[in-house]
Order: C-alpha cells, then sequence, then structure tokens
C-alpha cells in the first residue's frame, strides 16, 4: 500500500520512467549518440528516483554499472559525446545496429570510477559490452538493460503512462507469447578477425580525446 508520504516519491519515479522510454523508443527508431545519451541520462535519473522512493534501484545490474561508467564520463568529462559511432550492423545479429564506442575511451571512463568500484566496474563491462579490437559496442547491453528495467519496474509496481512504455511492452509480450527470450547475447557472427578489422576502421577516424 503506498502512503500519502511515498506516493511523491513513486509519482517523481514514475515521470522519469516515462521518459527512460520514451528516449529509448526515439534510440531505437533514430539512433544516433544524442539519442544514446539522452538514453543514459533518462537511466541514471531514474536510479535515483527509485532510491529516493526506497524501492529497488538499479544498483544490483552489471548492465547498469557499465553503462553508468560511459554516463559519467560524457557527463563529467564532456568528451565522450563525439567518440561514438552508430550504425547498421555490418555482420548477422539480432540487433538492426551497432553504437561503438572506441576500447580507449571505455578503458578511461573505467579509470574514473572511484577505487572502492573500479573493480566492479571493469568485470561489468567486461562481461556486458562486446569487444572487437578497439571497438567497443555497447548496443546489447543498453537492450538488455532496457529488458531488466522494464521487469523491474513491474515488480516494484513503478507504473507510467501506457505511450511512453506500449512499444516495448508489445514487444516484451510478443516475445513472452512465443517462448522467446527476453535477453539477448547480440554479438556478431562471422569471422572474429573479420569483424574486428572492420569494426576497427569504422571507429578509426573517430577523435581520440
Amino acid at each position: 500500500m503506498i502512503t500519502p508520504d511515498e506516493a511523491p516519491a513513486l509519482q517523481s519515479a514514475s515521470k522519469a520512467a516515462a521518459r527512460l522510454f520514451r528516449a529509448y523508443e526515439a534510440h531505437s527508431v533514430s539512433p544516433g549518440p544524442d539519442t544514446l545519451f539522452q538514453t543514459l541520462t533518462a537511466m541514471h535519473s531514474l536510479n535515483d528516483k527509485l532510491r529516493k522512493a526506497e524501492v529497488q534501484d538499479f544498483e544490483h545490474l552489471d548492465e547498469f554499472a557499465a553503462l553508468k561508467a560511459l554516463r559519467n564520463f560524457a557527463h563529467h568529462q564532456d568528451e565522450i559525446d563525439a567518440n561514438v559511432r552508430v550504425i547498421p550492423s555490418p555482420a548477422s545479429s539480432v540487433l538492426a545496429f551497432v553504437c561503438l564506442v572506441r576500447r580507449d575511451q571505455v578503458e578511461r571512463a573505467i579509470e574514473t570510477v572511484g577505487q572502492k568500484w573500479r573493480a566492479e566496474t571493469r568485470a561489468a563491462c567486461e562481461r556486458r559490452f562486446h569487444w572487437y579490437g578497439e571497438a567497443v559496442n555497447i548496443n546489447p547491453c543498453l537492450f538488455n538493460f532496457m529488458v531488466h528495467a522494464y521487469e523491474q519496474l513491474v515488480v516494484v509496481g513503478v507504473k507510467t503512462d501506457p505511450a511512453s512504455m506500449e512499444a516495448f511492452e508489445t514487444s516484451y509480450q510478443f516475445e513472452t507469447r512465443e517462448g522467446h527470450a527476453h535477453l539477448i547475447d547480440g554479438r556478431l557472427a562471422g569471422r572474429m578477425d573479420e569483424i574486428e578489422h572492420i569494426l576497427t576502421n569504422l571507429i578509426a577516424d573517430l577523435p581520440s580525446r
């Protein structure tokens, strides 16, 4: 039961959840560096709202830890936005596009995490990002984070206006009916050396700083 004191915090979380799903829908329809970081910003904001509402936040998720490192680096260093390339997937994959970040930028983002959490964040990035030579594809991690977020919001009772979550919820329910897994691996299928060569060349012209 929601008490009067809890209601404002949950309402704030609900609005933040709606912003996250609207941002992710925009990113899914017309992806780019701006839509990516708008989604990451909305993710970070919702996590704060969940904590204030005293319900389960996202801190236990590997996907959140990995993406938060990039979000915080972009927010505080203001360097990474120009170093993201969003392109149609160059090899067979369950996702239609990849979000590529330079390996050295991911490494620098990890190094900016506080010493207490750095090893944990590095492990999360290694597990959830897909590393191809000098390129890192973060899109499967983002997709799986959104699945976790949707499921968690349902469990804790944070509801959004139906329109904000409609596309995501429709897809999720279809997968449930058809017996499909909600989480994905998302790795590019093909010869690893060829994929690494292609992706490394694709980000070769991105600025290093």
